[in-house]
């Protein structure tokens, strides 16, 4: 997993597949409405907004065809992870969807907008969480090939 601002993902151009052609298109807009962007190779960008949910309970979910970049726009976020080998999977993982939904202990952390986390088909991850009370968030979804 890595968690950087929004700013600084481009270091990350040699380590993360798709990545360039991904910041050229977000970086072009200065607003972004709710939606789904296709970029090459079956890529994408999805823009969503909602209202963050619980921590306590919420399962992981975990890929293996595609990474995901979480860029918070606006609001905030807490995100839980844990490495994918140390949760137990619930039901059976669709490869249709490229996702699976996994059960663990999981160490949270805030993401503030400006601010973006990738994670990898080994991080176990539960997205738009709240520790205390409910808040609206508005953010990216980058979803590339590995």
């Amino acid at each position: 997993m890595i968690v950087c601002p929004w700013k600084d993902i481009a270091r990350y151009l040699g380590s993360v597949p798709g990545l360039q052609e991904a910041m050229d298109v977000v970086n072009s807009k200065d607003f972004w409405e709710v939606g789904t962007t296709q970029l090459s190779g079956g890529n994408r960008i999805m823009v969503m907004e909602g209202t963050t949910r619980s921590a306590e309970g919420a399962l992981f979910e975990a890929h293996r065809k595609y990474l995901d970049i979480q860029y918070i726009l606006e609001g905030q976020e807490y995100v839980g992870w844990a490495p994918l080998e140390q949760t137990v999977l619930e039901g059976e993982f669709s490869e249709e969807k490229d996702i699976g939904m996994y059960s663990g202990k999981a160490d949270f952390m805030r993401i503030a907008a400006g601010n973006c986390y990738v994670v990898f088909p080994e991080d176990a991850h539960t997205p738009t969480c709240h520790l205390d009370a409910p808040n609206a968030y508005k953010k990216m979804v980058i979803k590339l090939k590995v």
